[in-house]
């Protein structure tokens, strides 16, 4: 039988990568509704997703999507709205994949961790980089401790200069602005090789356009064993999305972030891999789409335990929102209109 899912607020570019798994494995993946408040983001979806050849239910309200057969609701508003939805959801009695980040009001988000628990469903982050297969086998080197201890992190995750503007249009509402928007990401995987970091030192410029809101970022995290440092800019020329792994052990490095691509250096052979060069491999199409947000979520339903916990969740929101500048767990800047 087929997951059956329904989008919850609609607005996000990510929900498309959901669309696409449908229209490719409607063996697994069946989509039974889609609501959004605003009608010109369901015109433009349909437009877009029209070459999937899927028929999109569109319901005429949140309460319909609640209603309906999905067993998961797939949050993907503005970020301000998804926490009002992800609990709606919870209540209702669905699990829910919720986009990142992960709302603008840290309090909310330790209730709705609380009411999954409590009503024994799953609530996972749709940090969709955790299933790349590059990212899944650093993780697995170092789960083995084939990379040593990690010393230092560094992620990059820039923005094109074209999309400077939308900071004016939409993420000007947060504190940290293309940071809040991006760096989640990053931090995700930080925290799973570094853990919570016990220091943050952000430095949120801005230096380009109208230099109203943080276009240009720049985040140290200190941890117990390491450092971690993830940044991101709103001018990018050239995409070159990037995460390094760096370990007394081996070093790893994924680039660009999101492809089939993985470098390693180890200090000692290990699985077939050779000690004391650079090794490059190259992951098949067929690896790239193995894994996926609602496949994890298909297996956690069948009784998997979650790859990342809502613990891990919290850490990675916690520490996102003390590279925003934010100490009091609140991200919204300004009242949406």
């Amino acid at each position: 039988m087929p997951l059956k899912v329904a989008f919850l607020g609609a607005w996000h570019s990510h929900a498309t990568m959901h669309v696409r798994e449908a229209a490719e494995r409607p063996e697994e993946v069946e989509l039974m509704a889609m609501y959004d408040p605003e009608a010109e983001v369901i015109a433009r979806n349909l437009e877009r997703w029209a070459e999937y050849g899927l028929t999109i239910p569109v319901v005429p309200s949140q309460q319909d999507v609640l209603d309906s057969e999905a067993e998961v609701i797939i949050v993907e508003g503005h970020v301000y709205q998804n926490l009002n939805y992800a609990e709606a959801a919870l209540q209702a009695g669905k699990h829910v994949i919720l986009e990142k980040p992960a709302g603008v009001d840290l309090d909310q988000l330790y209730r709705i961790h609380a009411l999954a628990h409590e009503k024994k469903l799953h609530l996972n982050m749709a940090y969709m980089w955790r299933y790349n297969p590059a990212i899944q086998e650093i993780l697995r080197l170092h789960a083995m401790g084939d990379l040593g201890q990690v010393c230092q992190y560094r992620g990059h995750i820039p923005k094109p200069k074209a999309w400077h503007k939308e900071l004016a249009l939409e993420y000007t509402l947060y504190h940290g602005a293309a940071y809040f928007e991006m760096a989640g990401h990053l931090i995700d995987l930080m925290v799973a090789f570094l853990g919570e970091p016990t220091r943050v030192l952000p430095a949120l410029g801005r230096h380009y356009g109208e230099r109203q809101d943080v276009d240009n970022a720049m985040v140290i995290h200190e941890c117990s064993d390491g450092l971690g440092m993830v940044d991101t800019t709103a001018m990018q020329i050239g995409m070159d999305r990037r995460v390094e792994v760096h370990g007394t052990g081996g070093t790893a490095l994924h680039e660009p972030l999101g492809s089939n691509n993985l470098r390693l250096f180890l200090e000692k052979e290990i699985d077939g891999y050779p000690a004391g060069e650079w090794v490059e491999r190259e992951f098949t199409p067929e690896q790239v789409k193995a894994g996926s947000l609602l496949r994890e979520m298909a297996a956690c339903i069948d009784g998997k335990t979650p790859d990342f916990s809502l613990a891990h969740d919290l850490a990675v929101q916690r520490t996102l929102l003390r590279g925003c500048g934010v100490d009091d767990g609140r991200a919204l800047a300004k009242t949406p209109a």
